[in-house]
């Protein structure tokens, strides 16, 4: 059984780093690995993490941010096309522990997503191509082709939160 909630301890952030590390890093080669096995985002400071705990063991865990600039705009020919989502919030990283990724989890992190981004117009995410069927699932649209990182390819997505509104409440039960 999983708890959600937002990370608040040092403990719990340390883990997000080492997370970070293990799926974007080592997993999918987007960064350079680390002697550290930590992996702090560029946009920690503005973040806020929803995270799954396993006990006291993060396992998942979602950044979100509402202030620009956001990081989907370099991924984009030309970022203006932001401004027709009115209000945005960003989904900066989503990262699940290998042996935690099945289940209702990823909706959960979403429902989490969805509440935390309510009052504003749409939601964007930098999503890897390769999951590109389990965002459109949840409701986002590309906003442009894909665009490399490292060794990843990501594609910018949105989706409208009234959207994504419809389908929390549907998962919610979850």
């Amino acid at each position: 059984m999983y708890r959600f909630k937002q990370a608040e301890t040092e403990a719990e952030f340390e883990q997000i780093f080492r997370l970070n590390h293990s799926v974007f890093a080592a997993e999918l080669g987007q960064y350079t690995a680390e002697s550290s096995e930590r992996l702090v985002d560029k946009f920690h400071d503005k973040n806020q993490y929803v995270i799954a705990l396993e006990a006291d063991r993060v396992v998942a865990m979602i950044a979100i941010h509402t202030q620009p600039p956001y990081s989907v705009a370099e991924k984009l020919a030309d970022p203006r096309v932001l401004d027709a989502l009115g209000s945005l919030a960003e989904i900066r990283l989503l990262a699940i522990d290998p042996a935690h990724r099945h289940g209702t989890l990823l909706r959960r992190l979403f429902v989490a997503v969805y509440e935390r981004s309510r009052g504003h117009d749409a939601i964007v995410i930098s999503g890897r191509v390769e999951e590109q069927a389990i965002y459109r699932s949840l409701g986002f649209r590309p906003l442009g082709p894909p665009v490399s990182s490292g060794a990843a390819e990501f594609i910018p997505m949105a989706v409208r939160v009234p959207d994504l509104a419809l389908r929390a409440r549907k998962w919610s039960g979850v």
